[in-house]
């Protein structure tokens, strides 16, 4: 698979080699602009994996210009004279993957640019990025957060590496769910986006070592305001290569932050009741959701506190929504309750509860809905065949 390039030059040999080689699928011509400004908003729309840059007469300038890449930053080749060691030291520093001597021989070009897509295929295959599950209340009170907090920790449970973002903003409380006073929140990222990285964000993370790793929402709703969906897709890029799940609790209003959320996501929860006011959002949301390109099997719908006394049956809501639900939470308010006031786990306040069963089950539902097998709990044959028990019954 070619992969997308942008081409940064004020050189015919470079532009026009390059699109030879985009004429030989090597690489797919996103773009090829000659102007600072015009690099920065390729790469912002483009997002691609590659960038060629001609250094020119004025080496310093153009990497000032590449070290101010928006991250992911894409692979870097840049052509320029072999006598000057102080730019070749600077681009490699700046992790620069070949410095080829301009202009660019088209043999040497092709093979610098043959090597690094076929490294990003290894690490795709070798690495595959985590799974990003935007949960999403149809209504207030739904216990959408609730729900992302639980499930999270199930995710966790079954050995993967998991972050929580909280973006239901601008009131975000994931944290009480954790018991948490994190210093650092997603505001930060709107703030020093320019200086983003895998190091840096991991000081904005909070969390045990051994757990869920917590980005927070801005605990003042002005800061709020200056996160946006660039933002968004910023931070989950970076998330997905460390982690293994991505956990996005998601306004159930439609800001852009919300949508740019809900376009990255793998899997969509849309968290419902069963009763006629929520389900009458629930319908507008899934309207909505299909118009936006989102229908089928991506979205899932969840009943919370389900039970079979409600007075809306399942009937009713299929002929009410046209679908049914794809998954079910018992109705244990006091369970839930106590696991929000005390900051807990459902497994640690009622490990035997119908609810700790249920957030299991969920999480293994999610395996299967994105095509992954369940990780073998830790623990004795006896010790997981007791589980296994509990959970048939």
């Amino acid at each position: 698979m070619a992969r997308s390039c942008v081409v940064y030059t004020a050189s015919a040999p470079l532009r026009d080699l390059s699109e030879k080689l985009s004429e030989d699928g090597v690489v797919h011509l996103a773009a090829s602009v000659a102007a600072p400004n015009e690099l920065l908003e390729a790469v912002r729309d483009h997002r691609p994996d590659l960038v060629l840059a001609d250094l020119g007469s004025m080496p310093d300038a153009v990497l000032d210009l590449l070290d101010k890449l928006p991250t992911p930053r894409p692979r870097l080749i840049v052509t320029g004279p072999q006598d000057r060691s102080g730019p070749i030291l600077r681009a490699m520093r700046m992790g620069v993957r070949e410095y080829i001597d301009s202009p660019p021989n088209e043999g040497e070009l092709r093979r610098a640019v043959e090597e690094v897509t076929a490294d990003l295929e290894a690490a795709a295959a070798a690495d595959p990025p985590a799974k990003a599950i935007a949960v999403m209340g149809a209504k207030g009170g739904c216990g959408a957060t609730t729900v992302a907090s639980q499930l999270a920790r199930a995710l966790r449970r079954t050995g993967g590496r998991v972050a929580l973002i909280d973006l239901n903003l601008p009131l975000g409380d994931v944290t009480l769910h954790f018991d948490i006073q994190p210093a650092y929140s997603v505001a930060n990222i709107a703030r020093e986006s320019e200086r983003l990285d895998p190091t840096y964000l991991r000081t904005l993370l909070h969390g045990p070592a051994e757990g869920v790793q917590i980005l927070a929402a801005p605990a003042r709703a002005e800061e709020a305001e200056l996160v946006r969906g660039q933002h968004v897709e910023q931070v989950l890029t970076l998330l997905r290569e460390d982690f293994d799940w991505v956990v996005l609790d998601v306004s159930r209003a439609w800001s852009d932050t919300t949508v740019r959320a809900l376009d990255l996501a793998d899997q969509i929860l849309l968290v419902t009741l069963m009763d006629v006011p929520t389900l009458h959002h629930t319908r507008q949301h899934l309207d909505l959701l299909e118009r936006l390109g989102h229908a089928g099997e991506r979205v899932r719908l969840v009943a919370n506190r389900y039970s079979k006394n409600d007075s809306v049956t399942d009937r009713d809501l299929d002929e009410f929504l046209d679908r049914g639900l794809d998954f079910r939470i018992p109705n244990a308010y006091r369970t839930a309750l106590a696991c929000v006031n005390q900051g807990a786990c459902v497994s640690d306040v009622a490990p035997r509860s119908a609810l700790a069963t249920a957030y299991t089950q969920l999480s293994e539902a999610l395996h299967e809905w994105c095509g992954l097998q369940v990780a073998e709990e830790g623990g004795s044959a006896l010790g997981r065949a007791v589980r296994n028990i509990f959970r048939s019954s």
